[in-house]
């Protein structure tokens, strides 16, 4: 027989897959798992202890697809894309992430530390290539308060993550950070950032096709990567 624990943080999974933009009572957390209410309090403490438990996994989860997609050798394209499946895993767990960052009285979800961890790693990436227009303390402030603004928007007025609020919020955060909107100008870029991308489309193709689909962004990468070197050459000039 499974623990309570276990069914406890099944129950929390199924009512939020279930009413995604509502957060479930204490009492329908421990009645869909068919457990006392005690044991919601022994195992977790109360329903934010649940909550967070069940937060940090999804975001786990998450951080493995991101991770597992492999960089397109820009620097710009790649934290672009990032910000876009974070944008994304926001729409997608409304609840999950709004809890992620309550800051109430100062209270910080193991979650968006671990997210503000990633997130300063790919500013340094940036910092340290010479792209970022300003230091990464300020960089990463203002990057998380767009964040959590433009899901929070999103979810508040239904959008899309890849809707035109989304790509508007994209263009002016990199714009801000960078002086580049990122947007692809040419079709080397437009496959680097379409490369970058396709981790958020997890589902959409099967392994065969996606892996056809790689092969062929690399070719055009690898076709037109020559020309964008001369014309930058020429820039320099």
């Amino acid at each position: 027989m499974e623990s309570g624990k276990k069914r406890l943080m099944e129950a929390a999974r199924s009512l939020l897959a279930e009413h995604p933009h509502r957060e479930p009572s204490t009492r329908e957390l421990y009645e869909a798992a068919g457990v006392a209410a005690p044991t919601l309090y022994h195992h977790f403490g109360d329903k934010d202890g649940l909550l967070q438990a069940v937060t940090e996994e999804a975001f786990a989860a998450y951080l493995e697809r991101k991770r597992a997609v492999p960089r397109s050798g820009d620097l710009l394209v790649d934290f672009a894309a990032g910000w876009d499946m974070h944008i994304g895993f926001g729409v997608e767990n409304p609840v999950l992430y709004a809890f992620m960052h309550d800051r109430a009285e100062g209270r910080s979800t193991r979650a968006a530390q671990i997210a503000e961890a990633e997130l300063r790693r790919g500013l340094e990436r940036l910092a340290e290539a010479g792209l970022l227009l300003m230091d990464v303390d300020e960089a990463a402030a203002m990057t998380t308060a767009m964040a959590i603004g433009c899901v929070t928007q999103l979810n508040h007025r239904g959008g899309s993550a890849t809707g035109p609020l989304a790509r508007s919020m994209h263009m002016a955060l990199m714009s801000e950070l960078t002086g580049h909107s990122s947007e692809p100008t040419d079709a080397d870029q437009a496959a680097r950032l379409l490369l970058a991308r396709l981790g958020s489309a997890s589902g959409l193709f099967t392994r065969a096709e996606e892996a056809l689909l790689r092969q062929w962004l690399h070719a055009l990468t690898e076709h037109f990567a020559p020309m964008q070197n001369a014309r930058e050459e020429g820039q320099d000039e």
